[in-house]
């Protein structure tokens, strides 16, 4: 009777819950079947931490800075983010490719030498472009003192980030993904926090940016150290003769990758903060700028999380099995389309709901711009983990074909709202709408490119 009891009970689902232990035993056991989903969770929990946070003290930042301050971090961060895609002249897209260890530390020393020399041209063309022109387009009146300041953080951002992502490729070829985890994380509470601290001191938006370099770059060093603590004959390894070689074999990065990195970058969503405020205000710069962070800011990081995780595994399949690359491509952007349809819809109705009372009354008008940017924000995070495709196949001139092609569309969609005095609202929809068109176009190439490699 005992042992049919039991048995009903189990069939109706009234055993007792399996414990947390268990359930943990079994997740581990699952990942440990599954590696990608394995390092995408580990990927992602840095990332889920470290935005969290980030949310968390966005509303202590609100109250601090005024719109028009967020203004001013919006078109610097335009300017770094154009800028320093070029940093290394895209040779840390490379170091995945690399057929051996000691051609990957060799192209992190050809990333190095890259980066020196851009940051001593950024540093010339930061300290001698023409005041005039500067605060043409710069949010708010500055004078001698801010203008120095600014110059000397657009070099120093330049520098410290470039060498971030050189070290976040390395990383990503070492398998690495618990220390870029933790990079994440660090991101997350060091950049707010010394933003906060700055603000309070009465820095003003010199902090904001200042703030925003710390965070962008923590763990730069840390992640050197990690790939590099196990082998430490590797640096052994450097050598010029080795150095030019890879150079010349991956050529087609800097010229061709470089430039069309630098387009793309333009094309996104960085002219827009300099089109909105040169012809709009630095208060609607700042209101997107928010709305960035509160909804793309975290699809961001998911993306660029499993981006991560897809070129490390992508290095090794796409050549040995090309079927097995296309099948991680296409389940990749499905579930991250889900993932990023369910976040936009509920960021959208939290905001029309809650802004004004979670970040304060002064910002309140930035829910309809978050709305209009929703579109354009849910298309790019699909494409954003699968977004390297076309330079892993090495179809440079096709992905520079179509960075040019938005660019241009882009340039021709502000000048078509500045013409027609189209409203601020209805040119950040009309803006939104072409940028998502633009992905899905994008992601049509990929999936053809794929194709291709197949046959």
């Amino acid at each position: 009777m005992q042992d049919a009891s039991d048995s009903s009970r189990s069939t109706l689902g009234l055993l007792p819950p399996i414990s947390a232990v268990a359930l943990w035993q079994r997740l581990r056991a699952m990942l440990g079947r599954r590696p990608f989903l394995k390092n995408v969770s580990i990927m992602l929990t840095g990332a889920a931490a470290g935005q969290t946070v980030s949310l968390v003290l966005s509303p202590i930042l609100t109250r601090i800075y005024a719109p028009e301050q967020v203004g001013i971090l919006s078109v610097y961060s335009a300017l770094l983010t154009i800028f320093v895609v070029i940093a290394s002249l895209r040779f840390e897209l490379a170091v995945p490719l690399a057929a051996s260890d000691e051609d990957a530390i060799n192209l992190v020393a050809v990333c190095i030498c890259a980066l020196a020399f851009t940051t001593a041209l950024m540093a010339v063309a930061a300290f001698t472009f023409p005041e005039r022109i500067l605060e043409e387009f710069w949010p708010t009146p500055i004078n001698a003192w801010h203008v120095a300041v600014y110059r000397g953080l657009l070099v120093l951002g330049f520098l410290c980030l470039g060498g971030y992502y050189v070290a976040l490729y390395l990383a990503t070829r070492q398998g690495a993904y618990p220390s870029i985890s933790w990079t994440r994380l660090y991101q997350g509470i060091v950049g707010p926090s010394s933003q906060i601290g700055l603000g309070v001191a009465g820095v003003g938006a010199p902090g904001l940016l200042f703030g925003s370099i710390l965070g962008q770059s923590t763990g730069t060093l840390s992640l050197f150290h990690h790939v590099l603590r196990s082998r430490r004959g590797l640096l052994s390894a450097i050598s010029l003769r080795r150095m030019v070689a890879l150079a010349r074999r991956y050529r087609r990065f800097p010229l061709i990758a470089s430039w069309a990195a630098l387009i793309d970058a333009a094309g996104g969503d960085q002219l827009l903060y300099m089109m909105v405020t040169t012809q709009y205000s630095a208060r609607i710069a700042g209101f997107i700028f928010l709305a960035e962070r509160i909804v793309a800011r975290p699809l961001s990081l998911v993306g660029t999380s499993i981006l991560q995780v897809f070129m490390g595994e992508a290095g090794k399949t796409v050549t040995s099995d090309p079927g097995h690359f296309r099948r991680r491509f296409y389940q990749v952007i499905s579930r991250q389309f889900l993932l990023s349809l369910a976040w936009v819809g509920a960021t959208n109705l939290a905001a029309a709901l809650l802004f004004s009372t979670v970040f304060g009354a002064r910002w309140g008008d930035a829910v309809i711009y978050l709305q209009a940017m929703s579109i354009g924000y849910l298309a790019h995070a699909v494409v954003l983990p699968v977004f390297h495709t076309l330079q892993l196949l090495e179809k440079q001139t096709m992905a520079a074909c179509w960075q040019v092609g938005r660019l241009l569309l882009i340039v021709a969609t502000f000048a078509f709202c500045i013409g027609n005095k189209v409203s601020a609202p209805n040119a950040i929809l009309l803006y939104s709408g072409i940028q998502a068109a633009s992905s899905v176009v994008l992601l049509g190439l990929m999936a053809g490119a794929i194709r291709h490699l197949q046959r």
